[in-house]
């Protein structure tokens, strides 16, 4: 437990300092080397890291580049580099298919694809959501890992019934609700504060917020469960174990995928909040 809040308070310091600089390319370039990290550990839990190396490589350089797609300066290139990187993986298939599995190396291209459209909505949100993009971004972080922190320290202490037995034997329906509970004061104390430090008059849609947290922490919970799959699918504990007491990068993430994609979506259509007149 002490190592996994020391992990806790290292990684939330160097979030801290990469949403400092949001609005410059070093957001960009963390998102890419979170991306990267990611396809690194489900690249070895599924073996294709030592079976098809070449796919590896190519799957790792798209997942960098990535973040960098969708630029003021160079415009939207993601098309053409979708498409390079699909004739790319066609050819890795064709040539390795009868040395590697073909089927991990089918849901390694798609996980690669997903994955990398998903967390660089992050970055697509600080652009698309002027002034406000440091609110919804922090919006994410904080219902993602409020929701999965309160949810794994109250269910490990009064957790009683099995959210998904079959899933994740140690996630429960009573460290869910806890979680579920936190999120919406979490978010609701960030909100004030938030609008205390802003220096523009601004206009709040509490029904929005209401519903962006309801749905935000259903999504991190939904995505947490997604990776438990993929991992009892690998028989792995964790993916990795570069954060001590949580697992890997992909295990620290798992939650925040989902919540990326549904709120880039969600406030375009919804908007939480409006500058006054």
């Amino acid at each position: 437990m002490k190592t996994r809040i020391i992990s806790a308070i290292i990684g939330i310091s160097l979030m801290v300092f990469i949403l400092f600089f949001y609005k410059t390319l070093i957001l960009n370039f963390a998102i890419s080397i979170i991306c990267c990290m990611m396809m690194y550990e489900m690249f070895c839990a599924t073996k294709l890291k030592e079976n098809c190396f070449i796919f590896f490589v190519g799957s790792l350089l798209y997942s960098f580049l990535f973040p960098f797609l969708k630029t003021e300066i160079f415009g939207d290139l993601r098309l053409i580099f979708f498409c390079l990187y699909f004739v790319f993986s066609l050819v890795c298939l064709l040539k390795n298919k009868d040395k590697t599995n073909i089927y991990n190396l089918i849901f390694c291209y798609f996980f690669t694809v997903l994955v990398a459209n998903f967390i660089t909505n992050i970055v697509y949100i600080r652009t698309e959501c002027k002034p406000f993009g440091l609110y919804y971004i922090m919006f994410i972080f904080l219902i993602s890992w409020i929701c999965d922190a309160f949810a794994y320290f109250f269910g490990r202490k009064f957790g009683k019934t099995l959210l998904a037995p079959k899933i994740s034997p140690k996630k429960t329906v009573e460290g869910a609700i806890c979680g579920f509970a936190f999120s919406f004061i979490s978010i609701y104390i960030f909100n004030f504060l938030f609008l205390k430090m802003f220096p523009l008059e601004v206009f709040v849609n509490y029904v929005s917020l209401f519903f962006a947290t309801f749905f935000g922490a259903i999504f991190s919970i939904v995505g947490d469960l997604i990776m438990s799959v993929l991992k009892r699918k690998n028989k792995i504990k964790d993916f990795g174990d570069l954060i001590k007491g949580h697992g890997g990068v992909l295990d620290r993430f798992d939650s925040v995928l989902l919540v990326t994609v549904f709120l880039y979506y969600y406030v375009k259509l919804f908007p939480i909040l409006f500058l006054k007149g």
